[in-house]
């Protein structure tokens, strides 16, 4: 075997590599937190003037509330967490047994100084005409050295893991666009793909993992799909949308006070569920009631929004 000894200027590259990951991942966690910033900026901003005009005097005819769409910002930010949460464990792996391949390289460099030419005894080869070859190990410790020497490899194969699942979930992870979750962020293109095939509809992103290739391929072919961070982007996007329909300027809050205009509100998915005004939802859970079974709308997220109107 050969035994290759890592020196120092290659102890500072994965020295060196470690902490980009480091700033990669304070860079993600940062991410995510202006993500939730902004999320909870967008609800406050959209909704502080109807706040005040209730503060004001104005009185909401609940019994009359009907509420829209869902407003994903929920779905964006637990999307943002699942995601930012598989990339972390794949860098605390990369950080971890970086730590060890560096601690390792260093026990193996020092055990290599200690090999010495002075630890063999000269042999002879034929007629010993000035040809010798080491009897015995100039290697006192080459046992302990091939053992370290086994671990760095499977240090570096398990780096090198990480750094692939790494990459192909940031650059690589597939959202499927035609499960009932992604109705409201496709494209027309997209719809009628998915309309095209019954196969798409129940497809989820742990089947895509699951698929083999040429099951990939013959299955899921024509079915849609973008990244996870397209798929974050788009409800984002959507939510903005949302609340800035849901906007009232102090000019239309006076309107609405005077029975001139109909009014907007917004309400988390605890409340609207709770109060069960009437609303669309993606999702749906069964529950008995005067013994039959029937179908309520159910909010794909807990952190989900609605608009929610005055109905004349």
């Amino acid at each position: 075997m050969v035994l290759e000894i890592t020196h120092g200027s290659d102890i500072n590259k994965m020295i060196l590599f470690f902490k980009k990951n480091l700033i990669l991942k304070t860079f993600l966690l940062l991410f995510l937190f202006i993500s939730i910033f902004f999320s909870l900026n967008f609800f406050y901003n959209q909704n502080k003037d109807t706040l005040a005009a209730e503060e004001e005097g104005e009185e909401i005819d609940y019994e009359k509330l009907k509420c829209g769409r869902e407003i994903p910002v929920g779905e964006a930010m637990e999307k943002t967490g699942q995601l930012l949460e598989e990339i972390t464990k794949e860098l605390e792996k990369i950080e971890s047994n970086s730590y060890y391949l560096v601690k390792t390289q260093k026990e193996m460099e020092e055990l290599a100084t200690l090999c010495s030419i002075e630890n063999c005894t000269p042999k002879c080869r034929t007629a010993c005409i000035g040809l010798s070859e080491c009897q015995g190990d100039p290697c006192s410790d080459r046992e302990e050295i091939e053992k370290l020497f086994v671990k760095i490899t499977r240090l570096n194969e398990e780096i090198q893991a990480a750094k692939e699942k790494l990459y192909k979930l940031i650059y690589e992870s597939v959202e499927p666009l035609c499960i009932k979750e992604n109705e409201d962020i496709r494209t027309t293109g997209e719809k009628i793909r998915c309309a095209a095939n019954p196969f798409c509809w129940e497809l989820t992103r742990e089947t895509l993992l699951s698929l083999l290739p040429e099951d990939f391929l013959e299955k899921i072919g024509l079915c849609p799909s973008i990244t996870v961070q397209e798929a974050i982007a788009r409800k984002l996007n959507l939510s903005r949308g949302e609340f800035d329909n849901c906007y009232l300027s102090p000019e239309d809050i006076e309107k609405v006070i005077q029975y001139e205009k109909t009014g907007k509100y917004l309400f988390n998915c605890q409340r609207v569920e709770k109060e069960n005004y009437p609303r669309y939802t993606k999702t749906e859970i069964e529950i008995e009631e005067e013994g039959r079974k029937i179908k309520i709308p159910f909010c794909t997220s807990p952190h989900n929004w609605f608009c929610c109107t005055d109905t004349p």
